[in-house]
């Protein structure tokens, strides 16, 4: 049975507007959707320039071919932006040379030198062009988080970009003056699949956005959301990892309890704007002196924890006092203030001090507190340790 191109491409703009619709509403319960929102107004694209298409022969070439045939382009380049933004790929100007040369190429092959065959493969041959870096960006991004979704999405991409190639092969062996919306076996279904990849691609973006948005809430739950560090329940994940690293290779490590030496008359002196501001500095500062695997997290208000893996009693010394250093010689400078800011540490070692959670965070706070009655700005590990204080400060 042979379709009607006009049918079909009817049914396709039905669809594109459709899908295009139910994309631009989805971002308002998904804040922050770029690439969904693009990819709504590709449909939108797609759906206007396949109605123009379908036109051929009705209304004037301008409106069928040219305009149509521009704003097809033009939902090329959404789709391109649409997949760069779920990638985390920056646009680039090469898409719009690409469009931009094959709109010019078209126009003149519909008025200067008339030939549907060429202006079909300058199309479908712009469209694959400008589906290849995309698709590319999907597939080798770096980031891990919704791996799946965006092969998927690639592979409807280059799947659409195949059959455009195909369909421009078809036409080299057609007549300059062929009618496009003639009945044709290999034009129908060439169309009808890049339909069908089309409305999976949309599937593929919006499964992206669904897969990133459940890895930002994961991540939200994990971090305080003031200082960005781990919160309490992520940091006790991470304590319960590196207990099971330590048993099994037999290594030790050391928790340390910080907090930031009166920080109550910062709030009352500045402000609490400017006492969240100080926290998240400080937090920047002991980011820069702790090694990349110890895990800082916020234990509540102004103290903070960090995990030492590896650490015996004397290393976790020697850490916590370069933290303490790094803090205390940097004041946090906002407009014409500059805030001294110093920290009070005790530590504990797992195995040496205590055997669980529980004992390892009392004897590191009762460290701590013999560090605020020292007169703070110190460092001291927990009582029947070799080296009770380091560095008492001025």
């Amino acid at each position: 049975m042979q379709l009607d191109l006009r049918t079909l491409l009817a049914v396709l703009v039905v669809f594109y507007a459709c899908l295009g619709f139910v994309c631009l509403l989805l971002p308002y319960r998904m804040p922050g959707s770029r690439a969904v929102t693009y990819w709504g107004y590709t449909m939108l694209l797609l759906a206007a320039g396949t109605g123009g298409v379908g036109l051929r022969g009705v209304a004037p070439d301008l409106l069928s071919i040219a305009v149509a045939n521009a704003l097809l382009l033009l939902a090329f380049l959404f789709m391109r932006a649409s997949a760069q933004g779920g990638a985390g790929v920056r646009s680039d100007g090469i898409g719009w040379s690409v469009a931009g040369a094959a709109v010019l190429l078209l126009l003149y092959f519909t008025y200067l030198q008339p030939d549907t065959r060429i202006r079909i493969i300058i199309y479908s041959v712009a469209g694959a062009v400008l589906l290849v870096r995309p698709a590319l960006g999907l597939i080798l991004a770096k980031s891990k988080e919704a791996r799946r979704a965006r092969v998927f999405t690639a592979a409807c991409f280059l799947g659409i970009g195949l059959v455009m190639l195909a369909r421009a092969a078809l036409a080299a062996q057609w007549g300059s003056n062929a009618d496009f919306l003639s009945p044709d076996a290999a034009q129908s279904a060439s169309i009808l699949l890049m339909g069908v990849l089309t409305v999976m691609s949309t599937l593929g973006v919006i499964w992206i956005e669904i897969e990133q948005l459940q890895a930002d809430l994961t991540r939200f739950a994990m971090l305080d959301p003031l200082t960005g560090v781990l919160n309490r329940r992520a940091f006790m994940h991470e304590y319960q990892r590196e207990l099971s690293r330590s048993m099994r290779e037999k290594t030790g490590f050391a928790l340390a309890i910080f907090d930031l030496d009166h920080f109550k008359a910062v709030n009352d002196a500045y402000g609490h704007a400017i006492g969240d501001l100080v926290l998240c500095r400080t937090v920047d500062a002991m980011r820069t002196s702790l090694r990349g695997h110890d895990v800082l997290g916020r234990y509540g208000g102004e103290e903070f924890t960090v995990l030492i893996p590896g650490a015996d009693t004397a290393g976790a010394l020697l850490a916590a006092e370069h933290v303490r250093r790094a803090v205390g010689e940097r004041p946090i400078e906002t407009g014409q203030l500059s805030i001294p800011i110093t920290l009070s540490a005790g530590i504990a070692a797992y195995g040496a001090d205590c055997s669980d959670w529980e004992s390892l965070v009392r004897a590191a706070d009762a460290a701590l507190y013999e560090a605020k009655q020292g007169g703070r700005n110190r460092v001291v590990a927990a009582r029947g340790s070799p080296e009770p204080l380091i560095a008492p400060g001025v």
